[in-house]
């Protein structure tokens, strides 16, 4: 099996799936974990009155489970975006019944491997992305939300250090916790207005945009070369706007 993992080499449609993927797993998973999760968050969302949070949860829930029931794992699908070819015979339908075929494929796969190369080509790609394209991709509310995740760690620390019997029930750590719980905003992922759909529509002006600009078949393009394209426009758009102003 060979899988792409360089951003000089992997085509940006394949990788636009992939990601897609990956945030359909990130907001509704398809495992009882993935499913425990949103509801604590709901009902957390629940508990600081947002309601209307707290209902897209569940919505989000409920998909989960009808991912389970239907066996759709769109972690897996992710990783079969990354697959260039099987025993030679190369794997190029990005659709989702070719992606599920692949996954099927490699069903024997004991899933804790798959995970773990997924991790490492994602790892690998981000960290690419971040050297190449800072301005692009460098993402604060990551950062924010390790720095809630350490703060939270050194308060539990600290309630040990004193002898606080359950430092992780004090009243700053449920603070922290429920701040972690909450933090990423539920999406809608069905409509119009969906998460996917929205996904989609942004790739195709993106594509859109570079070509108008520069006479070009983004869609063609590998990874860097797209969004080398795309820095190159948004510079070009910044200098132009100076310029104006000057």
């Amino acid at each position: 099996m060979e899988i792409y993992d360089a951003i000089d080499e992997m085509p940006v449609v394949r990788f636009h799936k992939y990601q897609k993927l990956l945030l359909i797993d990130a907001g509704i998973g398809s495992d009882i974990a993935s499913y425990d999760r949103g509801m604590e968050k709901a009902r957390q969302f629940i508990i600081d009155g947002k309601l209307d949070k707290a209902a897209q949860e569940l919505e989000n829930a409920r998909l989960c489970i009808h991912f389970i029931q239907q066996g759709i794992n769109p972690k897996h699908r992710a990783f079969a975006a990354l697959v260039k070819s099987i025993d030679g015979v190369e794997c190029n339908d990005m659709s989702d019944d070719a992606l599920e075929k692949v996954t099927k494929t490699l069903q024997d796969t004991p899933n804790n491997v798959l995970t773990a190369l997924l991790e490492a080509v994602k790892k690998k790609i981000d960290s690419e992305l971040m050297v190449y394209f800072p301005a692009i991709f460098n993402d604060s509310s990551v950062k924010e939300y390790y720095d809630l995740l350490k703060r939270r760690a050194g308060e539990i620390l600290k309630g040990i250090a004193e002898g606080v019997d359950e430092p992780d029930k004090t009243t700053i750590v449920e603070k922290l916790t429920a701040e972690l719980i909450t933090y990423s905003k539920p999406q809608s992922f069905t409509g119009s207005d969906g998460v996917e759909v929205q996904f989609d529509r942004q790739f195709e002006d993106l594509c859109l945009a570079l070509s108008e600009q520069l006479h070009v078949e983004p869609k063609k393009y590998s990874v860097l070369e797209f969004y080398n394209a795309f820095d190159f426009i948004r510079e070009r758009a910044k200098k132009a706007k100076k310029g104006g102003k000057n």
